[in-house]
């Protein structure tokens, strides 16, 4: 019988272990960790597979589709065991097309499956991000052109001391000051990012205007084609600046990947239209699959 427990930061290295590839940003060990606020996480590992429950108030027990490289039916074998001695039936949330197609071929029980149009990532070639060619980026290259003509600014990769002492307190500020309201967990995730920003192995960069940072952005890769940024934050009053700070990480930290995944937008519509308007290649759909009894 499955044991399941809180997640720890430690849980990265079984995480890395288990997973295999994939254009979710639910590839990255740190984009499951840093919510715990609000998906309260347990895990378990049976020496096969490792599991990951969902404990989300007021819903039912929910998971993540088992890592590993066995059979996968193996895996929700173990998992119903689980679920039918917990008295709950089996759920899953955040499901890619390809865990989907898993769950639908595995004869132990009946799914049904609804989109979760909110979770679903925005991926973009990143040669687009780099150059902003065409008719429709227009704007942004125009921001860009302000932000290179108005400040004294510089780009540089950060380490770890740069990361906790300066971005963090700045991170926290601007999430503070920008709609904190609309997601009440995100920054207690902000901090858990930034506590454990080792052991997570992050990437980031940012830039300064005369020596002050005006915008940050930190990501992973995710598969060897695909890169992940999993968090951006720029200060309103310097015009450019987030479309600078997109422009030049993915020049400098993820030039050798195809795509970039930019995450969801938490159907926040501001968000959706600034993910939209960047013109993504395509989305990573995602569903919540319940077991029909």
């Amino acid at each position: 019988m499955l044991k399941f427990r809180d997640i720890r930061v430690e849980d990265k290295e079984l995480f890395d272990r288990y997973k295999s590839e994939t254009s979710a940003s639910e590839g990255s060990f740190a984009t499951l960790y840093i919510w715990d606020d609000y998906y309260r996480a347990q895990v378990a590992d049976d020496g096969e597979f490792f599991y990951y429950k969902f404990n989300v108030r007021d819903r039912i027990p929910s998971y993540y589709f088992p890592l590993g490289h066995g059979d996968p039916n193996v895996a929700l074998d173990r998992l119903k065991e689980y679920c039918r001695a917990n008295g709950h039936i089996m759920a899953f949330r955040l499901v890619n097309e390809e865990q989907l197609q898993k769950l639908m071929a595995y004869p132990g029980a009946k799914f049904v499956a609804n989109e979760e149009r909110d979770c679903e990532d925005y991926v973009y070639p990143t040669e687009q991000m780099i150059t902003l060619a065409g008719k429709k980026l227009h704007a942004k290259r125009n921001h860009i052109n302000y932000f290179v003509e108005n400040y004294n600014y510089s780009y540089e990769e950060v380490d770890a001391a740069t990361a906790v002492n300066e971005c963090a307190p700045l991170m926290y500020e601007l999430v503070s000051e920008k709609d904190h309201n609309q997601n009440p967990f995100e920054l207690s995730a902000m901090k858990k990012y930034f506590d454990n920003y080792s052991a997570l192995g992050e990437k980031g960069a940012v830039i300064r205007v005369d020596g002050k940072i005006v915008a940050m952005s930190f990501g992973e890769a995710i598969k060897n084609d695909m890169a992940l940024i999993q968090l951006e934050q720029a200060r309103d009053e310097y015009r450019g600046a987030y479309q600078m700070i997109n422009k030049l990480f993915c020049e400098n930290a993820w030039s050798g990947y195809t795509y970039v995944n930019r995450e969801e937008d938490m159907g926040i519509d501001g968000l959706r239209q600034a993910k939209e308007s960047y013109q993504p290649a395509f989305l990573v759909k995602k569903y919540t699959v319940v077991e029909d009894i």
